[in-house]
């Protein structure tokens, strides 16, 4: 899809390079300026593919001290990552909420406004996935793909920066919120999928504020669900 977060592009290529299985665990990785060189990238891509090879457990971090390979190969991170999943800290999910609120509630306005034929194709798509998902992977997937989807659609150069910054963080957000809210009751599935479905008629219609709207109660239906109340 046309909107596949870039750093995961870059995470790809990284994985290819030095997570193929060529290199011992402990293993240094190329300062950041080297591997934006050697990839073709920004330096803003590589340090967002490091962060999220970092929460899956592929890499370790350290303060001056460069990125080093705790695996040799990516799909040996499994373990880590599912571990590192269960550890999300409330207060920061509640706090991504927030500004999910404050850019996706806009972008879903302008959306509407702007949507072309090819962005209500890949909504289109989301929507499918998302119904028809096999695994959670796939349904998380196409949930990051709806939201980011409706930032690219409000066409607003700015905003789209903005969300770029933060997409790692993002995606991390809505697979702990899916998490949340799915433990606590399996019927949360179908709620989801509805909202979204909501969303996306209003963009389709030129709703601008009925989109707006139906972010923001998809949004505050996370926290209400998670925490019990609307903070």
């Amino acid at each position: 899809m046309e909107s596949y977060p870039k750093y995961k592009q870059v995470v790809e290529q990284l994985s290819h390079k030095y997570l193929n299985g060529d290199l011992a665990i402990g293993e240094k990785l190329p300062p950041e300026r080297e591997l934006a060189r050697q990839l073709g990238v920004s330096r803003t891509g590589v340090r967002e593919a490091l962060h999220y090879l970092r929460e899956a457990g592929a890499i370790q971090s350290k303060q001056g001290g460069g990125h080093y390979l705790l695996v040799s190969r990516l799909e040996d991170a499994a373990d880590n990552q599912a571990k590192l999943n269960l550890k999300a800290d409330p207060s920061l999910t509640a706090e991504m909420l927030e500004v999910r609120r404050a850019l996706e509630c806009e972008a879903a306005y302008l959306a509407a406004i702007r949507a072309t034929p090819a962005d209500l194709e890949t909504f289109d798509d989301c929507l499918d996935l998302m119904k028809h998902a096999l695994t959670e992977e796939q349904g998380a997937m196409a949930d990051v793909t709806f939201h980011l989807t409706v930032v690219r659609t409000s066409q607003n150069r700015m905003l789209i920066e903005a969300v770029d910054g933060i997409v790692a963080q993002m995606e991390k957000n809505i697979r702990t919120t899916r998490r949340q809210r799915f433990s606590s009751d399996a019927s949360h599935y179908q709620t989801t999928y509805a909202e979204h479905e909501m969303i996306y008629l209003a963009i389709k219609d030129k709703r601008a504020d009925d989109a707006k709207k139906l972010m923001l109660r998809h949004l505050n239906r996370a926290y209400e669900e998670i925490w019990g109340e609307r903070k």
